[in-house]
């Protein structure tokens, strides 16, 4: 016990304070009934004390928010009701009672539960200043958000499903631009400050010279300023080669002699795995938010079709144009919704002899498909090995007309390839008896399978021409350990890569200049039997993802060697985005089967990230196996590409940390490492089967309320019957 006179301290006279003026803001009105005394004491306590049921008595603890005021069940009493207190908890907001008399009681609530308004009113005015700012950076996102206009002009006329291919498109031009952005920020701007400019590909300096064969570095310039006439600018710009060979664009080009260049060389490599493992982050964050919305849009969660009738108008809406998009828009969705359930019953209605049947011809469609897809991948590898030995036998300088048709020969039967066989993969697939999203993923698949394998034999017999794979004992590759007479081979591949973006891109324009267009005249202006039985054609949305999958694959295929390619291929998905648009609106009709973009866009994620795996496995290989030109490039003075890491970790970190690093890329990190994400993995999975409990838990409740509701209503119309007859 103090002595004295007691002096309060600061907190105590704050508290004090705090206290009285408290006691004085307080309404001071009428005292509350006791029905909304022990409303407002109870509501206060909330289930924690004591109120949760007898046949709740082992219920995991549900979600904050769920409350089951208005639930009974025959085995306890009612959720909310005291077996002492026969009076129901009932919210504030349920009361029969006036607004004055609601919020008296809610004031009250908020007194008696709350322990420190101090510490609560400023989290609380927190939380209101972080979700204003969290809004307010939305709503500038969103206005700013690119084809915001166009996108939501797409999804009123023709669907969710095609709007979706769009946002795809959106995503990867985003993709692309933040390789660019790492690229300027790591590589070209300090290649640009801090090295000296450099010439065409040549021979290293005398300690690399010392080192290897003379043969691996002797690069030549020949040929790439000479004759430069409009045809060799011509031949240049779609080949890579020439002016084009000797820039930013490619590996070749960022060689330096200063002492700088060892930085540049790790953030060269460290800037592209990092944009790598971005994309991985990045596309699979997306699918699980696509599955999640996928699983919400099945048949087992669907929203019923009266509510989507009656609560599906926008009322904010004052615009003629954007009222009929949103009524093409709400019909767009009762039609995918009715024409599900009608697949539904017709799938349920099948016999054993139909289901036999339809299983025997969905075999023989995949054993055609396989031996189509066969014969595509031979014609591949046989026109990459012609197109190879031609470059090495003939001048490419001779006939340029010839030169590039050849160059450009691998591209084009892979084009090809790629567009005549998922034509047929659509017409196989109605064959089968799928619903039309079952279509659209199957045909999508298929495509991307035939594109990443197409691409994959391209890669595989380039490699073995360059990269001597599985040739190792040829007299040309035994000296560098790959294709002397490819000198630079980082940037031979960079060329294929960048040669093939052009080709998928011109292949775009030509498309839709040279057939769409010519074919929509002769549908409108003609009378021909075939062109009105065809009809101006449909916009295939699996072919579409699969060119621009299949754009972005080479890509990221092709970022190591040709380090500005993402920012060309930004270009061209932007002047794609309004050639697709203009395809869209003008030269095709509407599809009569919708799909949902819940389903599509799940697809259309899990098959970039097929193609983002294919990239990464052929440029991790390369870096890790391959050894580097001698005679051009960055790592020329290293026997593998990622042996520039561990040389930086030594000359950078100190012993401890090198310890560390060195003990997380042993074998010794891999046990504590794998019970860690066991243990991961086991949390996430007890957690799924709590919520799964859960889920069933509340089901089982929602099940006993409507029970109740409908006890109710039939024991009112019986009481309703009987008053009438009385009268």
């Amino acid at each position: 016990m103090r002595r004295g006179w007691w002096v309060p301290s600061a907190w105590e006279w704050h508290l004090l304070i705090s206290k009285y003026s408290q006691r004085a803001r307080r309404p001071q009105e009428e005292p509350l009934s006791s029905l909304h005394q022990q409303t407002v004491r109870r509501w206060a306590l909330g289930p924690a004390e004591g109120l949760k049921p007898q046949h709740m008595a082992d219920t995991p603890n549900l979600p904050a928010g769920v409350d089951f005021s208005d639930a009974e069940n025959e085995d306890g009493p009612v959720w909310g009701v005291s077996q002492e207190d026969p009076n129901p908890l009932i919210p504030p907001k349920q009361l029969p009672i006036c607004m004055q008399e609601k919020r008296r009681i809610r004031d009250k609530c908020r007194w008696e539960s709350s322990t420190d308004r101090t510490w609560e009113r400023w989290a609380q005015r927190q939380r209101r200043s972080c979700s204003k700012v969290l809004e307010a950076v939305q709503d500038l996102a969103s206005a700013c958000s690119l084809w915001k206009k166009p996108l939501f002009e797409i999804e009123g006329r023709f669907g969710s499903g095609i709007h979706s291919f769009f946002t795809f498109l959106r995503f990867l031009v985003f993709l692309n631009l933040v390789a660019f952005t790492l690229v300027l920020i790591c590589v070209l701007v300090p290649t640009i400050l801090f090295t000296q400019p450099s010439g065409a590909a040549g021979p290293r300096e005398g300690a690399t010279l010392a080192r290897w064969d003379p043969q691996c570095v002797n690069a030549s310039t020949k040929d790439l300023w000479n004759n430069a006439d409009v045809y060799t600018y011509f031949v240049h710009i779609f080949t890579g080669k020439g002016f084009l060979e000797t820039s930013y664009l490619f590996y070749g080009h960022y060689q330096q002699r200063e002492t700088a260049g060892s930085s540049i060389r790790l953030s060269y490599l460290l800037s592209i795995l990092a944009y790598l493992l971005v994309c991985f982050a990045w596309i699979t964050t997306q699918m699980m938010k696509e599955m999640i919305q996928k699983r919400m849009q099945s048949r087992n969660y669907r929203t019923r079709l009266s509510t989507k009738i009656f609560s599906g108008w926008d009322y904010c809406i004052r615009n003629t144009e954007a009222a009929a998009i949103k009524q093409q828009s709400i019909f767009n969705d009762l039609k995918m919704d009715l024409g599900e359930e009608v697949r539904y019953l017709e799938r349920q209605k099948m016999t054993t002899l139909q289901k036999a049947l339809l299983i025997l011809t969905r075999v023989m469609v995949n054993v055609v498909i396989l031996l189509l897809m066969s014969g595509a991948f031979y014609c591949i590898f046989q026109v990459t090995v012609y197109t190879n030995d031609y470059e090495q036998t003939t001048s490419a300088y001779g006939v340029w007309s010839l030169s590039v048709l050849t160059e450009y020969l691998p591209p084009f039967v892979i084009s090809v390839a790629n567009f005549f066989l998922p034509l047929a993969f659509a017409a196989m697939v109605r064959l089968e008896g799928y619903s039309p999203n079952a279509e659209i993923n199957l045909t999508l698949m298929r495509s991307v399978l035939l594109k990443l394998a197409s691409l994959g034999i391209f890669l595989f017999s380039l490699g073995q021409k360059v990269l001597c794979i599985g040739q190792h004992e040829d007299p040309s590759c035994s000296a560098c350990g790959y294709n002397k007479n490819y000198q630079c081979w980082e940037t031979t591949i960079g060329q294929q890569m960048y040669k093939m973006t052009v080709f998928n891109f011109l292949s775009t324009l030509l498309v839709t200049l040279l057939v769409r267009l010519p074919w929509r005249l002769i549908v409108d202006k003609t009378s021909w039997r075939l062109a009105q039985w065809y009809g101006k054609g449909e916009f295939a949305v699996p072919i579409n993802i699969l060119d621009i999958v299949d754009e972005q694959t080479v890509v990221w295929i092709g970022l190591f060697y040709a380090p500005l390619l993402p920012l060309i291929n930004s270009i061209f998905l932007f002047i794609t985005f309004y050639t697709k648009k203009y395809m869209l609106f003008r030269l095709c009709q509407p599809s009569k089967k919708l799909f949902r973009a819940s389903s599509s866009k799940f697809f259309f994620q899990f098959v970039l990230l097929l193609g983002l795996s294919l990239a990464s496995v052929s440029l991790l290989l390369n870096i890790f196996n391959s050894s580097p030109s001698r005679a051009c490039g960055l790592f020329s003075n290293y026997p593998t590409v990622w042996h520039v890491v561990p040389q930086a970790v030594s000359t950078y970190l100190p012993p401890p940390a090198q310890r560390i690093v060195h003990y997380a890329g042993s074998k010794a990190f891999a046990f504590p490492l794998i019970i860690i994400l066991s243990l991961v993995l086991t949390v996430y999975i007890s957690q799924d089967r709590a919520n799964r409990q859960t889920i069933r838990q509340l089901k089982t409740h929602l099940v006993l309320h409507a029970k109740d509701k409908m006890f109710l209503v039939v024991e009112i119309s019986a009481a309703m019957k009987a008053s009438s007859q009385a009268l």
